[in-house]
């Protein structure tokens, strides 16, 4: 009686699953640009202490985000990078890049 208690309060029985809880991830779109991201960096996945999932958006470059003004392409690229995110579960989205 005794571990069929304590399985319903710690989630040990047979509906654990159901009961556990989804972990943060974060999800990141990235510019079209690859370097190698430092420690501390947004692009780095060890300057976390959480799951991060990234996205290139295809043709945002540094100068366009800049700029303010994106293509229509770009802008579908970009709507494709978010939903991909909320489909990997993202729990937040941000973009690599301050002007975004």
């Amino acid at each position: 009686a005794h571990k069929k208690m304590m399985a319903s309060r710690v989630g040990l029985g047979k509906d654990a699953k159901k009961e556990a809880k989804k972990h943060p991830m974060l999800g990141v779109v990235r510019l079209d640009y690859n370097y190698p991201p430092a420690a501390g960096d947004t692009d780095s996945p060890a300057s976390f202490g959480y799951d991060v999932t990234y996205r290139v958006c295809p043709g945002l470059t540094f100068e366009m985000a800049q700029a303010g003004k994106v293509t229509e392409a770009v802008e579908r690229n970009f709507a494709e990078a978010i939903k991909f995110l909320e489909m990997k579960g993202a729990s937040a989205i941000t973009g690599d890049c301050g002007f975004m």
